[in-house]
């Protein structure tokens, strides 16, 4: 069965690090910063649903609103769905994104504002499988 992989957390809390090391090898990787708009992403998502091809969303998907559209569409394409929580300290967050090599580092106030959505972060288990890495 394909599967629809939603990473959830902080810039800097490790989720390119987990697609990478546990993914890369079966799932289409979707991310902002390799797909560059919305749009794209969102095609991607699409022709992954449409073909039955498993894939990672590497994004924040900061609150249960962003989630719940790509939760919707992969259970009704027939799709398990799981959710990866990235409960990582803010601190350790900032300090893994200023020493990134990969990309730019994101600057801290757009870090923070991540923050008020924190208690809406959590992926609720009734949505999917849940798991922190």
């Amino acid at each position: 069965m394909a599967e629809a992989v939603i990473f959830v957390g902080l810039p800097g809390s490790g989720k390119t690090t987990h697609f990478t090391n546990h993914f890369a090898a079966t799932h289409a990787h979707i991310s902002r910063d390799v797909q560059q708009t919305a749009e794209r992403e969102t095609a991607l998502i699409r022709e992954c649903l449409r073909s039955g091809r498993s894939f990672a969303i590497d994004d924040t998907n900061a609150t249960r609103a962003v989630r719940a559209t790509f939760i919707r569409e992969a259970k009704a394409a027939g799709f398990a769905v799981h959710c990866c929580f990235f409960d990582v300290p803010v601190r350790t967050a900032i300090g893994r994104n200023n020493h990134r090599k990969d990309k730019k580092p994101i600057p801290v106030p757009a870090i923070l504002c991540e923050l008020p959505s924190a208690s809406n972060r959590r992926p609720w288990k009734k949505d999917s499988t849940e798991s922190a890495p």
